[in-house]
C-alpha cells in the first residue's frame, strides 16, 4: 500500500506538469490568457513541491525494526542551486522588459525540464534504502579519561563520499565531528573517533546522522540511522590510586605479620577454663552447666572491621575544582577509602547526607563490595541542602548498632561548632571518627597573595579571620579526640588513606 502511495504521487505531479504544458501550448482558436497559463504553470509546481515534501514524509516513517527519530530531509545541493539562479536572472528581462510570449514559453519549457529532472532525483533518493550502520563503544566511561568510539557503515548503501555527524554527548567539542568521509574498500567503512565526558552520570548517545547527495547530486538528503545508547560513567578512580596499592598485595605485606591479641574484643575466639580476674559477663552459663565448672568465654580483636565512610552530598561539596567540583573529589575519597578496607580484610560502608536524602549501604565483604558501591554512587551529584550533622549521626545510629570506624568527609565552617559537636558526641559513644576537611585551592592561594589594592585586601583578611577560626575549630575536635585531615581535594584521598592505614596498624581503629 505504502509502495502505491509512493508511485501514484509522481504520476499526479507528472498529470499536473503535462496539463500546464498543454494548457500552455493551447492548439485551439480560443486564445488562453498569458495570466491563466502563469496560474497553471504554479499549480503544477506546487504539486512537484508537495509531492516533495510528502516523499519525505512516507521515507521518514517508522519502520518496524527502528526507534522513533527525525524524518528525512533534503536541501538542494550547488548544482540544482546554481540551475535555478540561472533560470532567476533569465527571467528579469521577461518581467522588466515585456518580450514577447515566444520567449516567456521557452523559458517556462526550460524551468519545467529542470524541475522534473529534480523531482525524478529527488524520489530516487528517498526511495534508495536506508543504510546500515552499527556504533561500538566501551561498556562504562570514567569522567576526563577519552574513549575511542567507532562506527561501522556497510557500504552497499553508501555513496562514494558523505557527511557523518554522529548525536553524542555535548560535553565534548573536540571529537572532529562532522567530519567528511569517502567509503572505504570493502563491505565496510570504519570511522573512529575519540569522546572525553567531562562529568560523571549517563552519557546519552543519539542516532548517527549521514548526508550523502542523491544519484544525480541535485540534492543532499539526511538519513538518521538508530543507534541509542545510554552508558555509565563513573568517577576517574585510577587517578586517585595511589602506588601502594596497584602493588600486588603480596609484595605490601612482605615482612609483616599480624598477630591477633587477646583481650576483650568483639569477635568470639574460643572457650576455656575460668581464671582469676575474669568479668561476669565472659562466664558462658550453658557450657558451666554442662562441664559443671567455671567456663569463660574468649574473645580477641575482629580481625576483619567495619569502615563507614559519611559523605557530605550538599552544598558544601558543589564548589568547582578544576573542571570538576569538591564532590567529585569526595566521590574518589570515598572509592579509595572503601578499595583500602577490602584490600586489608576490613568491611567499608557509606552513608550519604544531604539535607533531602540519604542513601545507605551497609559494610560490605569480597570484591563486589567495591562495584556496588561505584555503581551506586556514580550517577550523584550534590543538592542544595544543607547538611545537618547531628540528624546525619541519628540516622547512622538508627541503622548501624555495631562498633565501626567512621570516616566523615565535607568541608567545615566555623559556624559548625555546636552542630558537629553535638553530633559528634553522639557518634563518639560507640564509633571512632576521623574527619575530612577539604580546603579549595581558591582559600589556599589567598594565603600567599599579595595585597595590591584596597578590595583584595578585604579579601585577604576576611580569609585570615575565616582561617583562624577554622583552625581554632580544628583544635578543638583534636582536643576531643577526633583526628582532623585538612587538605586540598587532590590531596584529600591519600591523606585520609594514610591516616587509616596507620591506625590500623597500630591497632588503634
Amino acid at each position: 500500500m505504502k509502495r502505491t502511495g509512493r508511485l501514484l504521487l509522481p504520476t499526479v505531479t507528472a498529470v499536473l506538469a503535462a496539463s500546464a504544458a498543454l494548457l500552455f501550448f493551447h492548439p485551439g482558436d480560443t486564445e488562453i490568457p498569458l495570466a491563466w497559463k502563469l496560474a497553471a504553470l504554479a499549480v503544477a509546481v506546487l504539486a512537484l513541491v508537495l509531492a516533495g515534501r510528502k516523499l519525505r514524509r512516507n521515507d521518514g516513517e517508522q519502520r518496524p525494526d527502528e526507534s522513533p527519530g527525525r524524518p528525512d530531509m533534503a536541501v538542494p545541493a550547488p548544482a540544482l542551486i546554481l540551475v535555478v539562479a540561472a533560470l532567476a536572472l533569465l527571467a528579469v528581462p521577461l518581467v522588466l522588459t515585456g518580450l514577447p510570449e515566444t520567449a516567456v514559453r521557452a523559458w517556462m519549457l526550460t524551468a519545467l525540464a529542470p524541475a522534473l529532472v529534480a523531482l525524478v532525483d529527488l524520489q530516487r533518493g528517498l526511495l534508495r534504502p536506508r543504510p546500515s550502520a552499527t556504533r561500538r563503544t566501551p561498556d562504562a566511561l570514567a569522567v576526563h579519561r577519552p574513549a575511542t568510539v567507532e562506527i561501522l557503515l556497510d557500504n552497499r548503501e553508501l555513496a562514494g563520499d558523505f557527511l557523518l555527524a554522529d548525536h553524542h554527548p555535548g560535553d565534548d567539542p573536540e571529537t572532529g565531528l562532522p567530519a567528511q568521509i569517502t567509503r572505504a574498500e570493502g563491505e565496510q567503512t570504519r570511522v573512529r573517533y575519540r569522546y572525553c565526558p567531562s562529568r560523571r552520570g549517563t552519557a546519552a548517545f543519539g542516532a548517527i546522522e549521514l548526508w550523502q547527495p542523491s544519484p544525480w547530486r541535485l540534492w543532499n538528503l539526511r538519513r538518521d540511522i538508530p543507534a541509542t545508547a545510554r552508558l555509565p560513567v563513573y568517577p576517574d578512580f585510577s587517578a586517585a590510586l595511589p602506588e601502594q596499592l596497584a602493588r600486588p598485595r603480596s609484595a605490601r605485606t612482605a615482612g609483616m605479620r599480624m598477630r591477633p591479641r587477646s583481650g576483650e574484643g568483639q569477635e568470639f575466639h574460643q572457650l576455656r577454663e575460668y581464671r582469676s580476674g575474669d568479668r561476669l559477663r565472659q562466664i558462658d552459663w550453658n557450657a558451666t552447666a554442662r562441664r559443671r565448672t567455671l567456663i569463660s568465654r574468649e574473645y580477641r580483636e575482629e580481625t576483619t572491621q567495619p569502615l563507614i565512610i559519611l559523605l557530605d552530598g550538599g552544598q558544601r561539596l558543589a564548589a568547582p575544582v578544576n573542571h570538576l567540583c569538591a564532590f567529585d573529589y569526595a566521590l574518589n575519597c570515598t572509592l579509595l577509602l572503601a578499595a583500602s578496607a577490602l584490600e586489608a580484610g576490613d568491611r567499608p560502608g557509606m552513608l550519604l547526607h544531604s539535607g533531602e536524602e540519604e542513601i545507605w549501604l551497609p559494610p560490605m565483604r569480597g570484591g563486589g563490595g567495591l562495584n556496588r558501591l561505584l555503581r551506586t554512587l556514580y550517577p550523584l551529584a550534590p543538592t542544595e541542602g544543607a547538611s545537618d550533622f547531628t540528624t546525619a549521626a541519628r540516622g547512622l545510629l538508627h541503622r548501624y548498632s555495631r562498633r565501626a570506624t567512621l570516616v566523615w568527609i565535607t568541608r567545615l565552617q566555623p559556624d559548625d561548632h555546636d552542630d558537629l559537636l553535638q553530633a559528634l558526641r553522639l557518634l563518639g559513644r560507640r564509633h571512632r571518627v576521623l574527619i575530612g576537611d577539604m580546603q579549595l585551592p581558591a582559600q589556599q592561594a589567598l594565603r600567599h597573595h599579595s595585597v595590591e589594592d584596597f578590595d583584595t585586601g578585604l579579601q585577604v583578611a576576611a580569609d585570615a579571620r575565616y582561617q583562624a577560626e577554622q583552625k581554632a575549630l580544628h583544635l578543638r575536635l583534636r582536643h576531643a579526640g577526633v583526628p582532623v585531615v585538612s587538605a586540598t581535594p587532590d590531596q584529600m584521598g591519600a591523606r585520609l588513606n594514610a591516616l587509616y592505614q596507620s591506625l590500623r596498624r597500630n591497632r588503634r581503629l
